[in-house]
């Protein structure tokens, strides 16, 4: 591909003449001999520095007798700063000589002129100056190797980039490789990554080119978003995705060589009664003294992950027959001392639930349904004690079986109850919707949250029914409060993956709404971030062709789906996971990570809602920083149908906690 040059551009020149001389005007003749030249602006020696620094000229042009008679003309003579970032051309009686060039006496990118110079001679200069002005001010570091890499040309950024001084590089040989990821990267002595590019050039060609880029803060922050990915953001401990993997691949290493692993489900006892008496900051710190607690008496080899609220895993391997119960009471050991959290000294049990492989289960989903099974015994055999699971995945499999029971005779008997937490518009700073959220009222048991009983009803197929009861009481409830509430209230419900894959859903969710006098924006659809990776190429058909619906992504902080998912998918909203949320304003990844994720949702025109709102100092983050919409127990607590409509209307809520915005 050929280089562009603007066709017919005129040319605007800043002229200081050191070597003025009767009858010959340099201004007239660049006027008569071009008709490129639109204007030539003279200046002399004393207003040349303000000129030059004012000037909006394409091109500086600098007559003198000689670079030395220049250099004693203009005492502050720099010339290689000089061109930095204007292009500069010389006009000399006699041509630069060897030792004023080789010596930093001309101007990096500069060109030059005899005196009696033609337009298309003035021209080609302008047009040179140009060009290696693009060289030297370019902000990435172009270099020329020769064939034994030594560098024979760098511009100043590429100095830069290698931390050497004008001179310094003669002696340098970069030996650029491709690293083992594929990316053409080289790391500097001081620990800096740059990214090289250069252009395939046939044998005896000449140097080759070279450019480079500090990729530095990029690499930094794609490794912090990599790392964010599978660790949790709190506790710094690998996530439920991390868990899989590793559990995953100790499982195939215990296959392979008729090994053990054991799956430990960790609750802590009381976790709930020091959050609610001391508050969240506390039950945070807590749960960082646990981890950093467990990740000391942890062994080589093994892994602890937080998979949510007060809830970890630890896996380990390679261990004798019935040395289970050891790692049990190891770990029931760490937490025998008191802990110290935001200021306060604590203690706190736990409850562990223990499966084995083989024993117990064949895979990661068994063995974690088994252990979490077991803890759920070692609770009821009195907290702080451990338990192992009973048999191959029974116990399990008859819990599973329970709950299954329990949720079709719910649906039958009126145990479900929709809760709904109120929306802010952050812009408008008025409540605009509310999330449905579902609770069972299990008798004997108590209420249980989604998160308690959403899997069995998924593999049972309980989902698609409870599912369908959600929307059309979510639909039929929204209907009554439009009368008082207006028609831009909207409410969000929250999909399922079953319910995703449904080839009818959309169809289904329209009549529903049809019967209810709705339109498809009075009913946000959530989706969460894990079930629409997983889906990815599946199921997600039917969904890409329903543009008048309104998909939120729900609980976005893992980056499992990449800007082209984004960008093809009918997704209107991303929803920030609370987990981000509640190490604002003070974390300054988490700040980052929501800064970024508010810029894409900008940049691809999605609102942008944040939940787990707790404190005005996440508040007034979310505001300054462009976030749509929010929700959290800071604003209120999900609450019955019937108290929304009063809730929501009361101004006296919001009164202090939105200041003007700076």
């Amino acid at each position: 591909m050929s280089s562009y040059e603007a066709p017919g551009h005129h040319w605007r020149v800043l002229l200081l003449d050191t070597a003025a001389r009767a009858g010959d005007s340099l201004p007239d003749r660049l006027l008569s001999i071009s008709t490129a030249v639109l204007d030539v602006q003279p200046v002399d020696l004393e207003r040349f520095p303000a000129a030059l620094d004012a000037t909006q000229a394409d091109v500086v042009l600098i007559a003198a007798h000689s670079v030395a008679a220049l250099t004693r003309e203009l005492p502050n003579w720099e010339p290689m700063a000089l061109a930095v970032d204007r292009p500069v051309v010389l006009v000399l009686d006699e041509p630069p000589d060897e030792a004023c060039v080789r010596d930093g006496q001309w101007p990096l990118g500069g060109a030059w002129l005899r005196r009696d110079f033609g337009g298309g001679e003035a021209l080609a200069a302008f047009r040179q100056a140009q060009i290696k002005l693009a060289f030297t001010a370019n902000p990435d570091g172009v270099l020329l190797l020769g064939a034994d890499q030594a560098v024979s040309l760098a511009n100043p950024a590429a100095r830069r980039l290698l931390n050497a001084p004008a001179g310094d590089l003669n002696a340098v040989r970069l030996e650029l490789t491709v690293n083992e990821g594929g990316a053409q990267e080289w790391t500097t002595p001081d620990g800096r990554v740059l990214e090289w590019q250069s252009h395939p050039r046939s044998p005896g060609a000449g140097p080759t080119v070279v450019a480079l880029h500090d990729a530095t803060e990029r690499r930094a922050a794609a490794q912090a978003l990599e790392f964010r990915a599978e660790h949790d953001t709190l506790t710094g401990l690998p996530n439920q995705v991390r868990l899989r993997q590793e559990l995953d691949a100790a499982l195939a290493r215990a296959e392979r060589d008729g090994g053990r692993v054991a799956v430990l489900y960790l609750d802590l006892d009381g976790f709930k009664l020091i959050n609610d008496t001391f508050g969240h900051g506390v039950g945070d710190a807590l749960l960082v003294a646990v981890a950093q607690r467990l990740t000391g008496v942890r062994r080589a080899g093994e892994l602890v992950a937080r998979i949510g609220g007060d809830e970890l895993v630890m896996v380990a391997e390679s261990f004798p027959p019935g040395f289970e119960g050891r790692i049990a009471e190891r770990v029931l050991g760490a937490l025998d001392a008191p802990l110290q959290a935001g200021g306060r000294t604590l203690r706190v049990g736990l409850s562990i639930g223990v499966a084995v492989y083989p024993d117990h289960a064949s895979n990661t989903e068994g063995l974690l349904r088994a252990a979490d099974e077991a803890m759920y015994e070692a609770k009821r055999g009195g907290r702080d004690t451990y338990r192992l699971a009973s048999g191959h995945a029974d116990a399990v499999s008859q819990r599973r079986q329970d709950i299954t029971a329990g949720l079709r005779h719910g649906l039958l008997r009126g145990e479900f109850q929709i809760l709904y937490q109120p929306l802010l518009d952050l812009r408008q700073g008025r409540f605009v919707g509310a999330e449905a959220l579902l609770r069972w009222h299990r008798p004997q048991v108590g209420v249980l949250h989604p998160r308690q009983f959403l899997d069995v009803a998924e593999t049972s197929g309980l989902i698609l029914g409870i599912g369908d009861w959600v929307l059309d009481q979510v639909c039929q409830q929204l209907a009554r409060w439009r009368w008082n509430l207006g028609e831009d209230f909207f409410v969000c419900a929250n999909l399922s993956a079953t319910q995703l894959r449904r080839a009818d859903f959309a169809g289904r969710f329209r009549r529903v709404l049809r019967s209810h006098g709705l339109t498809t924006t009075a009913v946000r659809l959530e989706v969460n971030e894990s079930v629409l990776a997983q889906e990815l190429g599946r199921a997600l058909g039917d969904m890409t062709a329903q543009t008048d619906m309104h998909f939120a992504v729900d609980d976005v902080s893992q980056g499992l789906l990449s800007l082209r998912n984004i960008s093809t998918l009918p997704i209107r909203s991303l929803k920030l996971d609370q987990s981000l949320v509640a190490q604002l304003p003070h974390d300054t990844l988490s700040a980052q990570l929501v800064d970024a994720l508010i810029a894409i949702g900008r940049t691809f025109g999605l609102s942008v809602v944040a939940e787990g709102v707790e404190n005005t100092a996440q508040l007034q983050f979310l505001r300054e920083h462009g976030c749509d919409y929010c929700q959290g127990f800071l604003l209120s607590a999900p609450v019955a149908a019937a108290d929304l409509p009063s809730l929501v209307s009361t101004s006296e809520l919001l009164r202090g906690l939105l200041p003007p915005l700076p």
